[in-house]
C-alpha cells in the first residue's frame, strides 16, 4: 500500500470505512450459501484409489450406511423371554426407520431347517413372550453355536446383541438427520418402556450427524471463548475500550467476509474446517495488534492521533503484509493434503488472513480517526520497561543461552521419533458423545469396529462364477485364515452360509459342514434358500447380482492405524500367494482408509511445508533485501515445531491425519515474530546506523511485547481447540498452540543469541564483555 492510499484514508476515514462496508457486505452474501457436511467420505478425494474401491463395494453390495442399536440386558442374559421379545419388536420397529433397506437381528436371522427333501428358512425368533423355558434353552443352543452370529449378532458370552439397519441414502446431508432422530426416539422410546434394558445407538449414520453436529458445536464453543481470550488481552495490552471494540469490529467483519469469500468458491463445511472462523479470529487479530501497539507508542511521544496512525502504518505496512502473506502461503500449502476438507479449511483461512490485512490497513485506521480520542501521557509501562530488560538480560547471556538452548533443541526435538501413527474414524470424538461411547462398549461387549472388505473376483470363464466349488473352498480357506489372526473377531462370507446349507441339508449332521464337491449342489442350496428369503433379507450384501463376485468382511477389534494396515497386507499377501489370479484382491474399508490417508498425507505434506518454507523465505529474502536474514529465518521457523512433536512424543506418542498439517501451517504463522523483530532490528541498522548489541536493544525495545502478547493470544486461542470434542480439531490446536509457544522461546533465546554472533563476526563488532574489558585497560 503506498504511502498516498494511507493518508487518503487518514483523511477521508468516513469514506474508507464505507468503502470497507460495500466489500464486507458483498463478501459476507456467501454465507447464504453455507453447507455442513458430516459425511466421513469427505475426507478422502475422488482420486483416491483405495475409496474407489470402497464405493464400488458400497454400489455392488447394497451399501455400508448402518445403523446399530445395542441392546445389553442388565442381568447379563440375553436368553430370557423378556429380552428375546424386546429384541423381536425392536427389529420390526427398526423397520420403520426413514431410507432403510435391511434390518440383521437375532430375530429374522435366516434360520434353515430340512424335513425330507424340503428345506425350510424361518425366522430364529417369533412371538418371543410365548417360548417355553425348553424353547429358549434350544434357541440359545442354536444360536451360541452358528459362526455367524458370534461376535455380530450376539456376544460371545450371550450377554449383549445387535440390530442392524441398513440403509440407503439419496442425500447424506438432509436425509441423515431423518434417520438419526427416528432412531434416537426409537432408543428413548424403548429406555422408557425397558427398563431393565440398556439401549445404545451408533453406526455410520450416527457418526455422519454427530459430525455434523460437532461441526456446530465447535464453532458455538470455540468462537465466544477465543472472544473472550481476545477481549481480556486487548483490554490488559492496549488499556483502550475504544480501540478494543475497533479490534472486535475488524475480527468479526474478517471472519464473515473469510467464510462468505469460502462459501461463495463452494467450500461446503465439515468439523476440519468448522476450526477456520477461530483461525482467522486469532490471526485477525494479531495483525491489528502490531498497528495498534506503534500507534500507542507514536501517541505516548506526544505525536497527535493522525501523525501516530500515518507512522505506525508506515512502519508496520510491511511486516504485517509480510505476516499476512506467509500465514496464507503456509495455510495455502495445505492443497497439498491428500485430504479435501485440509484443502477447504486452508483456503478459508488464507482468504480470511488477507482480507483481515485489508482491513487492517483501510478500515481500522479509518475507526481510528473517528473514534473518541483521549490524552496519551508520555511513560513507559511496566511491560515495556521489563521487555527491556529482558533484552538486555539476552544480550549479557548470548553464549550461554546459545549454548544451552541448542542441547535443550537436541534434546526436546529427538523424541519426535517416539510418535506413532494411529488414525481411527470411530475414535475422532471424545466420550461426551454417546457414538463413540456406544462404540467403544461395542467393540468391548459385542463385536470389532474395524472392518476390512474384500470383494472377490470369481472364474470369469464360468457363468454365476461363485457357486464354483473351487471358488467355494478358497473362500472358506481364507476365512478360516483370516478368524485365526490376532483381534480378529468375526469373518463373514458366503461359504459360511454354504457349509451350513450343506450341513442342513444332510440331517444337521456337522460332518456335512463343508463345502460341496459339486457346482449344481451349491447352486441349488442357493436358490432353494434366496426363494424361502423374505423381502430385505435377501443375499445381496454378501453376492453380486450376476454372482460374479462375493464380499468377505474381516472384523477385528481394538487394532490402532498401523495395525489395520498391517493386517489388511497380510490379508492381501495371504491373498497373493493361495488364490488363483482372477481371485487376487485388496481390502478396504474405512479404518484403513483413514490410516492410509494420515500415511499419504504426510508424504504429500512433506511437499507442502518445503513449499511453504521456500517461500516464505523468498519472501523475506526479498522483503528484507537480505539473503543472510532471509536464510537465518529458517531456524526459527523450523525448530518449533521440531520441538513440539518432541514433546507431543514424550508425553502423547500419537499423530494422526492432523498433525502431518500442523508443520505447513505454523510455518506462515511462527514467521510472523521472526518478521516483526527483524524487520525492526534491521530498520535501526539502516536508518539509524545502530550496531548489532543497540539493534537488537531497539527491537526488543519496540516490538518485543507485542510478540509476547500475539504469542500468548495466538497459544491461548489455538490452545482451546485442545478442549473440542472433535478430536483431529484438538489434537491440531494442541500442536499449533505448542510450536507457537516454542517459536517465540526459540526467537528471544536461541535466534537472538545467533543474530548477535553472526552480525558480530561479520561487522568484527566486540562484545559488551570484551568492551569494557577494553575500556578497563
Amino acid at each position: 500500500m503506498s504511502l498516498a492510499l494511507q493518508k487518503w484514508v487518514l483523511d477521508n476515514p468516513w469514506k474508507a470505512i464505507l468503502m470497507s462496508m460495500v466489500v464486507v457486505i458483498a463478501s459476507s452474501t456467501g454465507l447464504k450459501n453455507f453447507e455442513n457436511d458430516g459425511d466421513p467420505r469427505t475426507f478422502f478425494g475422488e482420486d483416491n484409489p483405495l475409496f474407489q474401491q470402497f464405493l464400488e463395494i458400497e454400489e455392488d453390495y447394497a451399501g455400508n450406511e448402518m445403523v446399530s442399536f445395542i441392546v445389553h440386558p442388565k442381568n447379563d442374559n440375553v436368553f430370557t423371554r423378556e429380552t428375546l421379545h424386546v429384541i423381536e419388536k425392536l427389529t420390526e420397529d427398526a423397520w420403520m426407520t426413514p431410507y432403510s433397506t435391511r434390518v440383521d437381528s437375532l430375530s429374522n436371522f435366516q434360520h434353515s431347517t430340512v424335513i425330507g427333501d424340503e428345506m425350510y428358512v424361518e425366522y430364529l425368533i417369533e412371538d418371543a413372550m410365548s417360548f417355553s423355558d425348553e424353547k429358549v434353552a434350544e434357541l440359545e443352543k442354536i444360536v451360541m453355536g452358528e459362526p455367524a452370529l458370534q461376535n455380530s449378532l450376539i456376544s460371545s458370552k450371550g450377554h449383549v446383541a445387535g440390530i442392524f439397519v441398513r440403509v440407503f441414502m439419496e442425500d447424506q446431508n438432509t436425509e441423515a438427520a431423518e434417520v438419526v432422530l427416528y432412531a434416537e426416539k426409537l432408543r428413548d422410546q424403548y429406555r422408557a418402556e425397558y427398563p431393565d434394558v440398556e439401549f445404545m445407538m451408533t453406526g455410520t449414520v450416527p457418526f455422519s450427524y454427530t459430525a455434523q453436529q460437532a461441526t456446530q458445536d465447535e464453532m458455538l464453543f470455540t468462537m465466544p471463548i477465543g472472544f473472550g481470550v481476545v477481549i481480556l488481552l486487548l483490554l490488559a495490552m492496549l488499556r483502550s475500550i475504544s480501540l478494543t471494540v475497533i479490534t472486535l469490529v475488524l475480527v468479526v467483519f474478517s471472519i464473515t467476509s473469510g467464510v462468505g469469500l469460502g462459501t461463495w468458491s463452494g467450500i461446503v463445511f465439515s468439523p476440519m474446517v468448522g476450526a477456520a472462523p477461530a483461525m482467522i479470529l486469532t490471526l485477525a487479530v494479531a495483525n491489528s495488534v502490531h498497528i495498534l501497539v506503534g500507534y500507542l507508542q507514536e501517541r505516548r511521544a506526544g505525536k497527535i492521533r493522525y501523525d501516530a496512525m500515518f507512522e505506525s502504518l508506515r512502519v508496520n505496512m510491511q511486516p504485517v503484509f509480510l505476516t499476512s502473506s506467509t500465514t496464507a502461503v503456509g495455510f495455502l500449502c495445505l492443497n497439498f493434503s491428500e485430504s479435501p476438507p485440509f484443502h477447504d479449511m486452508g483456503n478459508m483461512v488464507a482468504i480470511g488472513v488477507m482480507v483481515a490485512f485489508g482491513l487492517s490497513m483501510v478500515l481500522m485506521p479509518a475507526l481510528v480517526m473517528v473514534a473518541p480520542d483521549k490524552e496519551y501521557k508520555p511513560v513507559q509501562g511496566f511491560t515495556h520497561r521489563m521487555m527491556v530488560g529482558f533484552g538486555d538480560w539476552v544480550i549479557r547471556a548470548e553464549k550461554p543461552l546459545f549454548w544451552g538452548m541448542a542441547v535443550v533443541i537436541v534434546v526436546v526435538g529427538s523424541f519426535v521419533t517416539n510418535n506413532e501413527l494411529n488414525d481411527v474414524w470411530n475414535e475422532y470424538f471424545d466420550e461426551t458423545f454417546e457414538v463413540r461411547r456406544a462404540n467403544d462398549f461395542m467393540m468391548k461387549e459385542l463385536t470389532g469396529m474395524n472392518r476390512l472388505d474384500f470383494s472377490i473376483p470369481a472364474n470369469p470363464d464360468i457363468e454365476q462364477g461363485v457357486m464354483d466349488p473351487v471358488y467355494q473352498k478358497k473362500l472358506n480357506e481364507f476365512t478360516l485364515w483370516a478368524k485365526a489372526q490376532p483381534n480378529v473377531v468375526s469373518v463373514s462370507t458366503y461359504s459360511d452360509i454354504v457349509k451350513r446349507l450343506n450341513r442342513d441339508m444332510h440331517q444337521a449332521d456337522e460332518a456335512f459342514y463343508t463345502i460341496p464337491d459339486q457346482r449344481e449342489l451349491i447352486s441349488q442350496y442357493t436358490l432353494l434358500y434366496e426363494m424361502s428369503l423374505p423381502m430385505g433379507l435377501g443375499i445381496d450384501n454378501q453376492i453380486t447380482m450376476d454372482k460374479m463376485k462375493s464380499l468377505v468382511s474381516v472384523v477385528a477389534t481394538d487394532l490402532n492405524s498401523q495395525q489395520v494396515i498391517d493386517l489388511e497386507r497380510a490379508c492381501s499377501e495371504w491373498i497373493d500367494q493361495n488364490f488363483p489370479s482372477y481371485m487376487k484382491t485388496t481390502g478396504t474399508g474405512l479404518d484403513l482408509l483413514f490410516g492410509s490417508l494420515a500415511l499419504e498425507n504426510i508424504k504429500s505434506m512433506i511437499t507442502g511445508t518445503v513449499m511453504a518454507l521456500l517461500l516464505v523465505s523468498a519472501l523475506l529474502i526479498f522483503a528484507l533485501k537480505s539473503l543472510k536474514y532471509g536464510l537465518l529465518s529458517l531456524l526459527p521457523n523450523l525448530l518449533p515445531a521440531a520441538m513440539a512433536f518432541g514433546i507431543w512424543g514424550i508425553f502423547v506418542g500419537q499423530v494422526g491425519l492432523p498433525a502431518a498439517i500442523v508443520a505447513s501451517i505454523t510455518i506462515g504463522i511462527v514467521v510472523d515474530d521472526t518478521v516483526h523483530f527483524l524487520s525492526k532490528y534491521v530498520r535501526a541498522k539502516r536508518e539509524y546506523n545502530y550496531d548489532t548489541t543497540e539493534a537488537v536493544r531497539y527491537a526488543f525495545s519496540n516490538v518485543g511485547v507485542a510478540l509476547v502478547f500475539t504469542s500468548i493470544l495466538l497459544t491461548a486461542n489455538f490452545g482451546v481447540m485442545a478442549f473440542s470434542h472433535f478430536q483431529p480439531n484438538a489434537s491440531m490446536g494442541t500442536l499449533t498452540a505448542l510450536t507457537i509457544a516454542m517459536a517465540l522461546v526459540v526467537d528471544f533465546l536461541f535466534f537472538v543469541p545467533v543474530l548477535l554472533v553472526i552480525d558480530r563476526y561479520a561487522s568484527g563488532e566486540k562484545t559488551p564483555d570484551k568492551e569494557a574489558e577494553a575500556e578497563a585497560a
